[in-house]
Formats: structure tokens, sequence, C-alpha cells
């Protein structure tokens, strides 16, 4: 059961651009964290509020979560501490959701269908981090096209449709043909092979 790593997973990374969080300020910053405590509550309000140690857990989690926004806020020029505290904070999330795993059993999100929204995080927005973050290193790299590429694959593969993710893959190639964009080759091809590998991984883990 996955569900509070999740929630802190999609507070920043889902539906938001991880690397402009470090540039938040005043009302734009508490906008996040407000996004950010609905985040956790929509994964967990129906498990740990109706216990004293699921409260406890996910409080020190949601604390944990704001403060870590608002410390990357302060260190956004320095991008080793960047990464230092997004990995910290994934290992907090893990740790927490452990201790408090067995009450994700009467969840109305199955522990199937978490792991599949998890994976669906990991190769869109996961694989978007590694773009802005150490190769091609931009910030400001638009990754939209490469995130529409490899959720269709995702989706396509793990609901058995293997033609139609490889016509996803095959057509995100044509697109970029067009585009002209093969000398890019963090999207020429890491993007479909990333698309490609944490796909059948994470049909391992479902399945």
């Amino acid at each position: 059961m996955v569900h509070l790593f999740l929630a802190h997973f999609v507070a920043d990374h889902g539906f938001t651009d991880n690397a402009k969080i470090r540039h938040y300020k005043g009302y734009k910053l508490i906008e996040h964290i407000i996004w950010s405590i609905f985040a956790f509550l929509a994964f967990t309000f129906d498990t740990l509020l109706k216990s004293t140690r699921g409260i406890v857990v996910l409080l020190t989690m949601v604390a944990i979560h704001v403060a870590g926004d608002i410390i990357r806020t302060k260190i956004q020029s320095d991008r080793m501490k960047l990464h230092i505290l997004e990995l910290s904070e994934l290992v907090v999330a893990l740790i927490l959701n452990f201790l408090v795993a067995d009450l994700f059993v009467y969840s109305y999100i199955s522990k199937e269908f978490a792991l599949y929204l998890l994976g669906m995080a990991v190769v869109t927005m996961a694989v978007t981090y590694v773009f802005k973050n150490f190769y091609p290193g931009d910030e400001n790299y638009n990754d939209l096209d490469g995130i529409s590429e490899r959720l269709a694959f995702y989706v396509f593969f793990l609901g058995k449709s293997y033609w139609l993710a490889i016509l996803s893959l095959a057509l995100g190639f044509l697109y970029k043909f067009w585009k002209r964009e093969r000398t890019n080759l963090y999207t020429w091809w890491i993007s479909p092979l990333s698309a490609i590998v944490i796909t059948v991984i994470w049909k391992m883990l479902i399945f």
C-alpha cells in the first residue's frame, strides 16, 4: 500500500511543475501548500483520519512536506541541496507510509490502483524531473510532448492494447521528426525508452 507516498509525490509533481515550486513566493507558495494538503487528504481521508496513529502520521507527513516546500525556496540556487531535499522527503514518505500501510487495506483506492497511479506519475513527472534537473538540466525545458508520449504508452500497454502502445511511440517519433528535433537526443530516444522500461517494471509490480 503506497497511498501516503503517492500523495506526497502527487502533491509536488502531479498537475504542477516541480522546478517552479522552488521559485514560489507569498500567495503562490501558500496556494501550493494548500493544494498539497488537499492532495494528502484525497488519498488518505477515508483511512488515516479514523485512528490516532493515522492522524499523527498524516499530520507529521504534511508538516514535513510543507517544511520541504518552504526550505526549497530558500535553497533554490543550490542544485545539490535541492536533490538531497527531494530524496530525503521521498525516503521519509516511504518510512511513514510503511508505518500505516495496514490501514490502507480499507481504502477506497485499491492497492493495484494506487500502484497504477504511482506508475503513471513516475513515467510522466519523474522522467521530466530528470530532464529539467540533470539532462539536459534546463528548468524551462518543455516536456509536454514527451509526457503525452510516455503516458499514452503506459496506459495502452498496461491495458494490453500493445498495438496502440507501439502506435503511440511511432506517432511520437513522427511528430518529433516533423518538428525536426532529431538532434535533441533526450526527447528523441530517452523519453520513449524510459516509457518502455518503467512500464514493463510496473506491469510486473501490478500483475
